[in-house]
């Protein structure tokens, strides 16, 4: 059991060894780079304007390439090409180009882990990206009220898993065997193997990397949402979209999955729109057969 401490109140090291690994096998690889910690940090100022920070973010071509293309995928369906920075900031606003940016920084750096293995690399992302999907999903049908935060956060959730295949390749199966078959005690096999599992390791390596809240909060609690103080809506969203997540990576079809088994949707629906929040189990289907199509569009660009 996790102790109920939010991130940064927590000592979340792992054992000196891994540290040891983590920095000869990543220490160059940062989560955000300079320009995206200086253009989110730009962002909360109420004077600064689209075009200071639309050409603030271009100064960083590889990012602003990133950010164009997510918000030409099939995460925002735009009507019309956005073409450029100053159009997404127009139409996405302020807030939701910061998670942008996070999002954008983020997959980049997933595909720059040197992994030994790279079929690891492809059945996490298309786990993250069913996840982070599926919480779009659910944030926009159920009206949540979350503005970018919640594709994000699905897509860091299960981070702290590449950073295990990065220091322990030759144990990595025997680790996290990939099975999508999640139990309570998949993070105790995982400490007593490792000596952490990679919801505190994700954590931990999200807060060395400055990654701002609420992230590095749902990737510490998104196995058991109740424990998370701080974030609370956020992490159940992402434990509920893990769950039907796992189901799709296990038999890569909606078919078969009961939403009844989601043991943290009644938790979330207390947060949802009352007028659909019943319509839970006629929409689940519908949800998971888009989130495939549209993991694999993103997969693929």
């Amino acid at each position: 059991m996790l102790a109920t401490l939010e991130p940064n109140e927590l000592d979340l090291t792992p054992p000196p060894e891994i540290v040891a690994l983590l920095n000869k096998r990543a220490h160059k690889l940062r989560m955000l780079p300079a320009v995206a910690v200086e253009a989110l940090e730009l962002a909360k100022n109420p004077e600064c304007t689209i075009s200071e920070f639309a050409t603030f973010v271009e100064r960083d071509v590889k990012l602003a390439t990133d950010m164009l293309k997510i918000a030409n995928s099939a995460l925002y369906c735009p009507t019309t090409p956005i073409l450029n920075l100053h159009r997404a900031v127009v139409r996405l606003g302020f807030r939701e180009c910061q998670y942008l940016i996070m999002t954008a920084s983020v997959s980049s750096l997933m595909n720059r882990l040197p992994l030994d293995q790279e079929w690891i690399r492809e059945v996490h992302s298309r786990h993250s990206f069913n996840t982070a999907l599926l919480a779009i999903h659910m944030n926009r049908i159920f009206h949540f009220g979350f503005q970018g935060e919640e594709f994000t956060a699905g897509l860091m959730h299960d981070f702290g898993r590449l950073l295990i295949a990065l220091v322990a390749p030759e144990r990595f199966k025997e680790i996290d065997p990939m099975d999508f078959d999640e139990s309570p005690e998949t993070l105790v096999r995982e400490h007593a193997l490792l000596g952490t599992d990679h919801c505190r390791l994700g954590a931990w390596y999200a807060t060395q990397q400055k990654l701002p809240a609420p992230l590095p909060t749902v990737i510490l609690h998104h196995h058991q949402p109740e424990l998370a103080e701080q974030s609370q809506k956020l992490t159940t969203l992402i434990a509920v979209a893990d769950h039907m997540a796992n189901h799709l990576q296990r038999h890569e079809e909606s078919a078969g999955y009961n939403p009844d088994s989601n043991p943290f949707w009644p938790a979330l629906a207390d947060h949802a729109d009352a007028t659909v929040e019943k319509h839970f189990h006629e929409l689940v289907p519908a949800m998971m057969e888009v989130t495939q199509r549209d993991a694999a569009s993103l997969m693929k660009s």
